[in-house]
């Protein structure tokens, strides 16, 4: 069991306090480190880091380091620009106090570094201009903290459980804005600088949300393809054993398309097989035609697992993803690709705000309202992520989708533009950010990853075109045709092929109409049957995990607050079998619960307040058992 857990076990991370006092902050350190292991770094007698999961080395400077490079870590394997890596000046620039603006919107995402500034005494930590990689931040009587994990700062602040957070991940899956799982606890935002100095914060925007303005010389899909094909290049210049994530959608062939053909034998492309999905297939169809290496990696086995090495696994998953992802998912892609290593990898997913496949509605400027929000969020993201509505607590099932669909409305109105432009800015700071980046900051150490499409140059491209030019994946398959024609007229996965898309003639419309169609009815079937969309693997590692936990239901009894105690003992008893998602969220809420156990040195069940906190002190008390 213990070398399954390891696939997906605790990864390198870290936390740095500053308090008001002297000692305060080695002693709240040093209560992380009891639970999490590694080593402390006292920075001054108000300053302290402790760092967990990396090398056993002491992280201080030799004797011949400056006194400004005495503490900084960078959190994961991949720190470059479109166009080289970045050194450790480059680091030390962006964790200072000037202006760092330009270079770190030429970050790639996700980065994230943190790091200690001798000359004014301060913790520092700037995440990219995306936000991709998370990185919390919480303060307390007397003390700021800034860390990795968001469960860490939440053991510190004590305050248990957010009860919005719990309730939009109820129906999402995920969180939106700066929330976490964890009360008091908020993730730093999108291309940030935080300074921690005595026990205070300060927050400051290193690089603004608002796209650059597009190149004028030539049309945006030509400059989208070079700026990909740059990006690819010098990926591989630099790592010439880059594998290739290559499916059978249009994002990952546009980067295939964006190798040159001389050197595509020399690149091995690698495709997980899901059962049912024709990825598989096109892409060893596409590797066969281009004279590379395909490597196949299958869920075949999964199903042998040993439910308790099943549950180590997920729930060593959902530590990673800090409880605000699917941990199925993550678990049976870990254990999927046990066997790869950490090559560097040539990552194509992404490229949702350039798709406009989301476009909900007719084709006129609308403003954004509270029932477009919620028949957007009902419509399309409720079903595929959303627990069964009798597991909840009725107080709290009763309330969930409303809340939901409350803050769905609130992102989308944060971006005051009209409603297509609004959500997609929806999906690139929300969808993007705090779906896709929980899962990218869960592997950022795993291996050394560059996704061309979360390029600043890439994404302002798309930003900058009205939702018409996008609209029907119009866009990117006229950024395939730039990059090479021929994969243009090769079929997607059970979709025309992309210069259907981008060649809007009579009859690629109804070509593109009927699979429109096929889309809506497809939905609809899945609103009225109130089934979900689980991931690779999901519902194998899902009934895994429900056999274990009848056979050892202790972990159940810390969700005694937020399900209902009738339809827990139903699962136990084996008469009620949940969906994916609803077990992805019994497990996430289940490790948040445990985690905070261990940082406290307690034992808690969770119990909700009026104050919307579980697991807490103030309000919320926590029941202590013997």
């Amino acid at each position: 069991m213990t070398h399954l857990a390891t696939l997906a076990g605790d990864v390198p991370g870290f936390a740095a306090f500053t308090t008001a006092g002297p000692g305060a902050a080695h002693l709240l350190a040093e209560r992380v480190r009891a639970a999490r292991g590694g080593w402390l770094v006292d920075l001054d007698d108000r300053s302290t880091a402790v760092v967990w999961g990396g090398p056993e080395r002491s992280p201080e400077p030799g004797p011949d380091s400056s006194p400004t490079e005495t503490w900084q870590v960078v959190l994961g394997a991949t720190a470059r620009t479109d166009e080289r890596a970045l050194t450790r000046a480059d680091v030390r620039r962006l964790l200072g106090a000037g202006d760092a603006g330009s270079l770190l919107a030429e970050v790639i995402p996700p980065f994230a570094a943190a790091g200690w500034r001798p000359d004014d005494g301060c913790v520092t930590a700037v995440v990219d201009w995306l936000g991709f990689r998370h990185v919390y931040l919480a303060t307390g009587p007397g003390w700021s903290g800034v860390s990795s994990s968001a469960a860490v700062l939440g053991g510190c602040v004590g305050d248990g459980l957010d009860r919005t957070a719990v309730l939009v991940q109820s129906q999402l899956g995920w969180q939106t804005g700066g929330r976490s799982l964890h009360s008091g606890v908020r993730k730093v935002g999108a291309g940030s600088r935080v300074a921690l100095r005595a026990g205070g914060v300060r927050e400051t925007v290193v690089v603004p949300s608002a796209a650059r303005a597009a190149p004028t010389d030539g049309p945006p899909e030509r400059a989208a393809a070079d700026t990909v094909a740059e990006v690819v290049a010098r990926f591989l210049d630099d790592h010439d054993d880059a594998l290739l994530q290559l499916t059978g959608g249009l994002d990952s062939r546009i980067l295939l398309g964006a190798i040159p053909r001389s050197r595509r034998p020399r690149v091995e492309a690698l495709t997980l097989a899901v059962p049912g999905s024709p990825d598989a297939e096109i892409a060893g169809r596409l590797s066969r035609a281009e004279g590379m290496r395909h490597r196949v990696i299958d869920l075949d086995g999964l199903a042998d697992l040993d439910p308790g090495e099943a549950h180590a696994l997920t729930a060593a998953a959902s530590r990673r993803v800090e409880g605000m992802a699917d941990p199925l998912a993550l678990a049976s892609l870990l254990w999927a690709e046990r066997g790869i290593g950490g090559r560097p990898r040539l990552a194509g997913l992404g490229g949702e705000v350039a798709r406009g496949f989301y476009y909900f509605g007719p084709a006129v400027r609308l403003r954004v309202r509270p029932l477009l929000s919620t028949g957007l969020a009902r419509w399309r993201m409720f079903p595929n992520e959303s627990v069964e509505a009798d597991a909840l607590l009725p107080e709290l099932g009763s309330v969930a989708p409303e809340v939901a669909a409350a803050e769905v409305h609130h992102e989308l109105a944060a971006a005051h533009r009209s409603w297509w432009p609004a959500t997609d800015e929806f999906y690139l700071w929300q969808r993007m950010q705090r779906w896709a980046g929980t899962l990218a900051s869960a592997t950022a150490y795993d291996r050394s990853t560059v996704n061309p499409m979360l390029s600043r140059r890439f994404i302002d491209l798309a930003r900058c075109l009205g939702p018409g030019e996008k609209r029907s994946m119009r866009y990117l398959g006229r950024i395939l045709l730039e990059t090479d024609p021929a994969l243009a007229d090769i079929e997607l996965d059970g979709r025309p092929t992309p210069r259907t898309y981008a060649e809007p003639t009579w009859a690629n419309s109804w070509r593109l109409g009927r699979v429109q169609a096929q889309k809506v009815v497809g939905k609809a079937r899945q609103r009225t049957s109130r089934t979900t969309r689980p991931p690779a693997g999901g519902e194998i590692m899902a009934a895994k995990v429900l056999a274990h936990w009848r056979a050892d239901p202790a972990d159940l009894s810390l969700l005694a607050g937020i399900l209902r105690p009738d339809w827990l003992d139903r699962v136990v008893a084996g008469e009620r079998s949940p969906a994916p998602s609803t077990v992805a969220l019994m497990v996430n809420l289940s490790q948040a619960a445990r985690g905070a156990m261990d940082q406290a040195g307690t034992s808690v069940s969770p119990q909700w307040a009026s104050a919307g906190r579980v697991l807490g002190r103030s309000s919320a008390r926590m029941a202590v058992r013997d």
